[in-house]
């Protein structure tokens, strides 16, 4: 029959389960703190680009002449966060303006990666993170940012918890 381990071997046992615990604790709490700090300037170009899409959303309220025009523009705000263009046609178009002129004021991607931040959702590579993506479904044009490890952000979320600034 095996021996019991030592009171000093116990002790010294516990002081060094005790250690990696901590050790391991710490470095877990680092790696989020830097992912998170990663994904803020992503955070920022798809809270941009929502930004954009509320000021075309309500300059189409102040111009809508019909009851059921207004309620179509909302029903695209309120369940996707889109905007409702006219047409399918329009939609594409003002999917290609807004990346255009986001690209040319935010020239360099957020998370540092090569090319823009902002492209067109029916260019997305298979490696699409740290990019948002805009594009036309129908006649309503989207926004949806990508992360750091690829995964689509929720536009609601990110619209409210707005980010400080745009990184980078």
């Amino acid at each position: 029959m095996a021996e019991r381990p030592s009171a000093s071997a116990r002790l010294r046992f516990t002081w060094i389960l005790g250690i990696v615990i901590i050790v391991y604790g710490a470095l877990a709490i680092a790696l989020s703190i830097h992912v998170i700090d990663l994904q803020s300037g992503v955070r920022a170009d798809l809270y941009v680009a929502l930004q954009k899409l509320d000021q075309l959303h309500r300059e189409a309220l102040s111009q809508a002449t019909s009851a059921q025009e207004r309620q179509t523009i909302e029903t695209a705000w309120r369940n996707e966060r889109a905007f409702a263009a006219v047409s399918s046609q329009q939609a594409r178009h003002v999917a290609g303006t807004l990346i255009s002129r986001l690209n040319q004021e935010y020239p360099t991607n957020a998370c540092g990666r090569s090319g823009p931040s902002f492209i067109a959702a029916n260019a997305l590579p298979a490696q699409h993170a740290c990019m948002v993506a805009i594009g036309s479904k129908g006649n309503d044009v989207q926004a949806t940012a990508y992360d750091t490890q690829g995964i689509a952000m929720d536009n609601f979320y990110e619209y409210l918890y707005a980010p400080t600034g745009r990184s980078g």
